[in-house]
């Protein structure tokens, strides 16, 4: 049951979505880190790069959607 008292209604949280964002950005970077055997960005091979580019523009796109989102209702 939802409370209409409930803060995150009334006020929207811009820092919580740019919080999970670098959180997923630090996701791939592991990821691909530990894919490769290198922690060092410069070192990934051309598919990595790749992959990890298709999987941070996601994000970026997840974050444009979740803003967009963020409406200051006027009850």
């Amino acid at each position: 049951m939802q409370n209409t008292h409930e803060r995150r209604r009334n006020k929207p949280s811009y820092s919580i979505p740019f919080l999970f964002e670098g959180l997923e950005i630090t996701l791939i970077w592991l990821v691909f880190g530990l894919f490769e055997g290198s922690m060092n960005v410069t070192q990934w091979s051309v598919v990595s790069y790749a992959l990890a580019s298709i999987w941070a523009l996601y994000t970026f796109y997840k974050l444009n959607k979740v803003l967009k989102r963020q409406l200051i209702h006027q009850w």
